[in-house]
């Protein structure tokens, strides 16, 4: 099990890198979806186990339908919107004011065209890194302070 933020994880995958955000995926009967932000060292969560968190960074809001909408709190831009779920969608706003699709189990993350099949976190690594234009990275390397905040047992 590990525990950030105060928070506890047991078997998870970092499948997406989008703007500086984490999205951590909890294998379950549904999945649970978790995002943050690493601010100063400390993660920020803009979603808990796929409920929306209220924090400084980011506006959060959810739909009657139960639908998770992110946007930059300074400049009001979409970033993504996540439907949790047994297949959790994720839609991401580009800069070019488009979106790119995911799609995420716990077996398998499509994301713009792309799928990846078996992709668990090793405590280096994360499966895709979304850029705002679009653009993807394959196996990134997650930021030293990220890997430790995740790796750091409970």
């Amino acid at each position: 099990m590990t525990r950030f933020g105060g928070n506890e994880f047991t078997s998870f995958s970092v499948p997406l890198v989008f703007c500086g955000r984490y999205f951590v995926l909890e294998p379950g009967n549904p999945a649970y979806l978790s995002v943050f932000l690493e601010v100063d060292g400390v993660p920020v969560f803009e979603v808990l186990k796929n409920e929306p968190v209220q924090n400084s960074h980011s506006g959060v809001s959810k739909s009657a339908a139960g639908i998770v909408t992110v946007s930059d709190r300074t400049t009001g831009r979409f970033l993504y919107k996540v439907r949790p779920g047994y297949r959790t969608s994720i839609a991401f706003g580009t800069l070019h004011g488009g979106e790119v699709s995911a799609h995420i189990t716990d077996t398998k993350l499509r994301v713009a065209g792309v799928t990846l099949k078996d992709g668990l976190f090793d405590g280096v690594r994360t499966g895709v890194t979304l850029r705002e234009d679009g653009g993807l990275s394959i196996c990134s390397t997650l930021p030293p302070i990220v890997a430790t905040l995740l790796a750091t047992p409970s």
